[in-house]
């Protein structure tokens, strides 16, 4: 109902509280127009947050029920949705005299509950092993969800990326992958693989793949140890994060980033799981179908051993055997599987083959014969080139030409760009902006280049080159392919934005805000900068698919990071046509590209700046008889 105010008590063990993500999903969508609060522990709330599954969160801060219920009255709850098991978690919703109360019938609680549900046994009486996933997706079913996505789901917050980058500037300078080791366990260290073996599968990945390989363990004094002697016992430099120790929201940020996570069955490997990264997990004492996730991209290594499994925090036998079962080998077979994919991965988003003709001109393989066919062979020929379409507008700087021309083999239509002669102003902002020398052509193919390493989609690169004077850049070039099918979003959006607003083009319209938001996240996760994102350059294929497009700008700031990205979602948000994008929608931009599902005062704050900067742009337009479109 519209006027439901639903309270969910969340699990505390971090493994657990991602488990749930399926069902507060599943709840959120089921309950859109009621209010839903989370209440948990500090660990639940840094791991869940930012989220878009709530509208608030009431941290857990005491274990006395009767205040706590106190606290609950307050606000009035007209149901509580008790994810956590315990009998005092019930205790407390009764004494809060919430009138509807869901949760499971165990630990003698079932007489507290309004509506209960019963954790299915064995024939002896033991609870039978069950997926947590599927055993809190129960909860929402009953309330009428639908629990088919089981998805694991976390939100990084963009903000962490800079103080993570402050902790470890050693990310930066990856040359192979990114993998992280988690060899704790707050279950006990009955799960804990042997520190040793750890070492010496962190030593084989760096020799055979030349892996960053981080040590990441809690602040438990054990866990500090376990990563003291993992670091002493390699014989490469590894990093340990128990001398360096991250926030939860920093370590997600972190997880986000890996290549592959190998770990004990504990909670960060629900992480990896969450921001889909390739992982490794070790299972001893406890079986696998109570954590099962159906993950596609997880390898699963159990200790086989007379004793498994015992779900004993401590192993009462003389050797840890299902642990000590899990060989280096095993773990290291399963890595390859894992890196040498990925490597071949790489290759196949890197099909390109480059030919350089000479030191000034570059040339794909695939295109050389169809540039050759056209006399384009040298820097010379690019620039005495006229065939094609004139692209340069009287507005362009005079240093600057475009052309459009087609080619036969393969079938397609390409753009040059030429730079002559530009202004040493001109050329000394350029390095400046990117710590370096380098040429107007090179500081778009270098972005492209590496945007797309990165994953996101941008203009292919068919052919380059540059003329170099002793000191100043005298001609530069680059030839870019046509996006197939695509339009730019300031000239075209999506149909469902012109017809009339039925449930399901309003639905389309959201998820298009949705995508876009996500692509722009992603490319503001990689460090760059565009500083020229207007819709215009932003393209939308029939696939789906965003294309980021005129880098010439882009780079990666040291500093001023966060006043570039301000600069390029005021751009966004002046560019978005006020006839397409409501306020609502500009909102739901906004919650889906930070991932909170809540405005907090820096939020506020951010959009504010953001406005003001748009006004600025809008009265430089009114000066010049242009209407801005954000006001149409």
């Amino acid at each position: 109902m519209p006027d439901d105010n639903i309270l969910l008590w969340l699990p505390s063990p971090m493994g657990d509280a991602i488990l749930c993500t399926p069902a507060l999903r599943a709840i959120r969508k089921h309950f859109e127009s009621s209010k839903i609060t989370f209440f948990g522990n500090g660990v639940a709330q840094q791991i869940l947050s930012p989220s878009k599954f709530n509208d608030q969160w009431l941290t857990h801060t005491g274990k006395c029920p009767l205040t706590t219920a106190l606290m609950f009255r307050k606000h009035k709850f007209t149901q509580i949705i008790l994810f956590k098991n315990s009998f005092a978690a019930a205790l407390t919703a009764r004494l809060a005299d919430i009138p509807v109360r869901i949760g499971y019938s165990r630990e003698l609680r079932g007489c507290l509950l309004t509506d209960k549900l019963h954790p299915p046994k064995l024939p002896n009486g033991k609870f039978k092993p069950t997926s947590m996933i599927d055993y809190y997706s129960a909860i929402a079913s009953w309330l009428g969800a639908d629990i088919s996505d089981r998805t694991l789901e976390l939100f990084a917050d963009p903000s962490e990326e800079k103080s993570l980058q402050t902790k470890l500037p050693q990310l930066s300078d990856c040359k192979g992958p990114l993998v992280i080791l988690v060899p704790g366990g707050a279950f006990g260290p009955s799960k804990c693989w042997l520190s040793v073996s750890f070492a010496q599968t962190a030593d084989w990945l760096i020799s055979n793949y030349n892996a960053t390989v981080i040590v990441s363990v809690s602040h438990d004094q054990a866990e500090k140890q376990i990563a003291k002697d993992i670091c002493e016992s390699s014989t490469n430099k590894l990093i340990n994060l128990a001398e360096n120790p991250l926030s939860l929201g920093e370590l997600k940020t972190l997880f986000s980033k890996a290549t592959l996570v190998i770990s004990n069955d504990t909670g960060p490997r629900h992480i990896a799981i969450a921001f889909k990264r390739k992982l490794i997990t070790l299972f001893g004492p406890n079986d696998p179908a109570w954590t099962d996730t159906g993950y596609e991209d997880e390898i699963k290594i159990v200790g086989n051993a007379p004793c498994v499994p015992c779900a004993k925090p401590v192993c009462e036998k003389s050797e840890h055997l299902c642990m000590q079962a899990i060989t280096v080998e095993m773990v290291c077979e399963a890595a390859k599987k894992f890196l040498e994919d990925e490597k071949k991965k790489t290759i196949a988003g890197s099909k390109q083959e480059f030919i350089e003709v000479s030191k000034s001109f570059t040339v794909d393989a695939d295109y050389k014969t169809a540039l050759e066919e056209l006399g384009l062979d040298s820097i010379d020929s690019i620039f005495s080139f006229s065939a094609g379409v004139n692209l340069t507008k009287d507005n362009l700087a005079k240093h600057r030409s475009r052309l459009k021309f087609e080619i036969n083999q393969p079938p397609t239509t390409l753009f040059l760009k030429r730079y002559n002669k530009p202004p040493v102003l001109v050329q000394l902002k350029n390095w400046l902006c990117h710590r370096k020398r380098i040429s107007l052509s090179a500081s778009e193919v270098q972005p492209a280049k590496e945007l797309t390493a990165e994953g996101i989609n941008t203009l292919k690169i068919v052919c380059y080159g540059e003329h170099q004077g002793k000191v100043f850049e005298k001609r530069s070039f680059a030839i870019t392919e046509k996006i197939p099918n695509a339009e730019a979003l300031e000239r075209k959006l999506p149909s469902y934005f012109d017809e009339p607003a039925t449930a399901e083009n309003l639905s389309l319209r959201k998820e298009f805000i949705a995508q876009l938001a996500c692509f722009v996240r992603k490319f503001h996760e990689t460090g760059y900068r565009h500083r020229d994102l207007y819709l215009a350059h932003i393209f939308h294929d029939d696939n789906g698919e965003f294309y980021l497009i005129d880098l010439a700008r882009s780079f990666k700031p040291k500093l001023l990071g966060e006043r570039f990205r301000k600069k390029d979602i005021a751009q966004l948000y002046y560019s978005a046509q006020g006839k397409y994008f409501s306020k609502s929608d500009r909102l739901r931009f906004y919650f889906e590209y930070t991932g909170r599902g809540e405005l907090t005062r820096k939020d506020k704050i951010f959009i504010s700046q953001i406005k003001r900067k748009a006004k600025r742009m809008q009265r430089h337009d009114k000066k010049h008889g242009r209407q801005a479109p954000f006001a149409n």
